[in-house]
């Protein structure tokens, strides 16, 4: 039985790579004009369906404080 050859990734082919990759730059957390980019990230974590949950969620958060503060 013949052995699989292997195959080797960009990494292992390219001599001094592993030592030659720089450090990834800090993710900010706020945009210069003052958007909340961690949340834009947590957000498009989400698959679509896990994102029209919350949104669904929100929506009826909504209308329950609505309804609420119609009641004098």
């Amino acid at each position: 039985m013949r052995d699989k050859p292997s195959v080797k990734g960009y990494a292992e082919l390219m001599p001094g790579t592993d030592e030659t990759l720089p450090e990834p730059a800090p993710v900010p957390e706020y945009s210069e004009d003052g958007v909340d980019l961690s949340l834009i990230r947590w957000t498009l974590s989400l698959t679509p369906e896990e994102r029209l949950k919350f949104l669904d969620d929100r929506i009826a958060d909504i209308l329950t404080l609505r309804a609420l503060n119609a009641i004098e």
